[in-house]
């Protein structure tokens, strides 16, 4: 059986033990009697001309020998250990922070606003050179290409300055540091956009039409909607007027009088005009209303309801014909009529046009076909929306029963078993979580992204809606970005026709303004009409980029904190390594070049560490070690 003493050292191993007992030598050697002293500076002296020459098994021989002296005499004190340690430590976390912040970074997403892209746990690599060179733990750039942004592709950027809550952090627990957040690209700066059909139409600052926005691969399957709800965000602007904005834009502007009567503007892009919500039905070359903004007017917030639901919250519902279940679609917003209110607790309701289209069982069966959710954890028959935590369950909780206890999610009909590390398996076709029932269709519905079923319709939530959204796009009627009412259906027909009705029947002080299909912004050569996107549209200012959440329901993203100063670009990511799947490796997006100029800056100067390191290190196992103390 060989022993320690017996085994050959490669040559690194026996370079190492010379370093070892060396600088022990030459710190503490005097102390030494001069036999022991005379012995091992023999044995260096060999070991180091044995290292020269490369004679690995000369080396190994006497190494064993320098090695047994090291065990007995060189050993390190508490303090020595304790200094190595914390240089060790900050000289990696030097070079940790350097990479993770100018070359590569992996990323874990905590959130479902990227879905499908980006699910919550999956583990991602980022570039940090795909348009840029960042300042380690700074927001800014060493150096910056801005030709090098692609719209539709994927950004990782810096919360630093953007109006969110709680974006303060560490990094690896020492430095101050800002939160990075991860959305879409859809907008650079001098872009024109406008929204219709859960589709972006744009022309950039030469007035190119951006067919990419609503043609590319990876967009097909999303949808875009121009606000998450119609209040958008709002704040007092001074002592009798609120706020109200989109796109952290100013659009509306809600006044008291002293006596408390309402009045109320639109921002025009240019100046502030009196909100007429009866434009809508009349075409017009201005915003001259809320809804005229950014292509509000084409989308509407939805909801299920039953017959009974119906008699109470829908007026003028006796001649929409019978439902197995109502879809109710909250449209068309004013701030003029019907009124915006304001609670004691100070929120802002625009209740909008109401109206209702009577569902068949195949419109339901669509709708189950195509159904999306929040990924949700089911136990012992509650529901609770995952990443909230136990304490969210309680009486008012959606109830599943006879579904297994575990983590769940639906995505384009398809229901996922959720299990350790994000990894997803199917659940079987016969889980109730598939039921056709309308009750069952109706509760996953209306829960919503956000899960909650405060959003089930009751006396006090009349303008409270989940983000669900419905829009037309070539005359079919969509929801969950499928075309629930095909455009020939009898059902939309007799829709349409008591809407056209309806808003010819409409008096001055009781106007209504029928939901329809507007069309997308094009001519009748079917070109852009690039006057109309940047009338009714918005234009990105210089240094801005538009950034978006793939899962429009769910995201905070520019509709809420507006645009993202170029500053604040960081990466992009470039690979998901986490969970195993098909969605392992590249993300569906437009690729990044494979090589560009910070990418090649990078490169080159880790290039040149490594060659001169590699150059230093060669030069150095052929140079001695050893030099006798006088």
């Amino acid at each position: 059986m060989a022993t320690k003493s017996d085994r050959l050292y490669p040559l690194r191993k026996s370079r190492h033990i010379m370093k070892w007992v060396y600088a022990w030598y030459k710190k503490k050697g005097k102390q030494l009697n001069q036999p022991q002293l005379e012995t091992l500076e023999t044995d260096l002296m060999a070991l180091d001309g044995a290292l020269i020459a490369q004679n690995k098994e000369e080396a190994s021989l006497v190494a064993h020998r320098v090695e047994k002296f090291g065990d007995s005499h060189c050993h390190k004190g508490i303090f020595e250990y304790a200094w190595e340690l914390v240089i060790a430590l900050i000289f990696a976390l030097v070079i940790a922070v350097i990479v993770r912040q100018m070359w590569f970074e992996p990323y874990e997403i905590p959130t479902g606003s990227m879905r499908p892209t980006f699910k919550e746990q999956d583990h991602l690599i980022v570039t940090k050179t795909a348009f840029g060179i960042n300042s380690p733990l700074e927001t800014r750039h060493l150096y910056f290409d801005p030709a090098l942004v692609q719209r539709t592709s994927v950004l990782i950027f810096s919360g630093d300055g953007l109006p969110l809550s709680d974006v303060t952090t560490t990094y690896f627990g020492i430095f101050p540091y800002t939160k990075r957040y991860i959305k879409r690209c859809m907008g650079k700066p001098g872009d024109s956009l406008y929204f219709y059909g859960g589709r972006i139409f744009g022309v950039d600052s030469q007035g190119n039409d951006l067919k990419e926005l609503r043609d590319s691969p990876w967009i097909q399957p999303l949808e875009h909607i121009p606000y998450l709800s119609f209040e958008g965000e709002y704040a007092q602007h001074s002592k009798n007027s609120i706020l109200l904005r989109q796109m952290h834009l100013p659009a509306g502007k809600l006044k008291f009088s002293p006596t408390g009567q309402l009045t109320s503007e639109v921002f025009n892009g240019k100046e502030w005009v009196k909100d007429q919500p009866q434009a809508q039905a009349t075409p017009h070359n201005t915003i001259q209303t809320y809804s005229d903004i950014l292509g509000m007017r084409n989308f509407a917030m939805a909801r299920l309801l039953t017959k009974e639901e119906l008699k109470k919250f829908q007026e003028g519902s006796e001649d929409i014909g019978e439902g197995v279940l109502y879809l109710q679609l909250h449209h068309t917003p004013s701030l003029s009529f019907p009124k915006p209110f304001i609670t004691g607790g100070g929120y802002v309701g625009i209740p909008a046009y109401s109206t209702v289209i009577p569902l068949k069982q195949q419109h339901l069966d669509a709708i189950i076909q195509n159904i999306y959710t929040a990924r949700f954890v089911v136990e012992n028959g509650k529901g609770r929306r995952y990443g909230l935590g136990e304490r969210h369950f309680s009486s008012g909780s959606p109830s599943f029963e006879n579904v297994p206890n575990g983590t769940y999610e639906f995505y384009y009909g398809k229901a996922s078993s959720i299990h350790w590390g994000g990894i997803a398996t199917e659940v079987a076709e016969d889980s109730p979580l598939y039921s056709h029932s309308p009750t069952n269709i109706q509760k996953l519905y209306n829960l919503g992204i956000e899960f909650d079923t405060s959003y089930s319709p009751h006396a006090n939530n009349m303008t409270h809606f989940p983000h669900r959204y419905a829009y037309f796009r070539d005359g079919d009627l969509y929801l969950m970005g499928a075309p629930i009412l095909k455009k020939d259906d009898p059902t939309l027909i007799a829709f349409h026709k008591r809407e056209q009705e309806r808003q010819e029947k409409a008096t001055v002080r009781a106007p209504y303004v029928a939901f329809k299909d507007y069309g997308p912004p094009l001519k009748e050569d079917g070109t852009l009409d690039i006057d109309f996107i940047k009338t009714f549209g918005m234009t990105l200012p210089e240094g801005q980029y538009l950034v978006l959440g793939d899962n429009h329901a769910m995201s905070a993203d520019s509709r809420v904190f507006g645009f993202v100063p170029e500053n604040n670009l960081q990466g992009a990511p470039c690979w998901i390594i986490w969970p195993p799947g098909d969605r392992l490796g590249a993300p569906p997006q437009k690729p990044y070049p494979f090589m560009n100029v910070p990418r090649a800056i990078v490169w080159t100067i880790f290039g040149v560490i490594m060659i001169t390191w590699y150059g230093w290190h060669r030069r150095s196992i052929r140079r001695p070690i050893f030099k006798k103390i006088s």
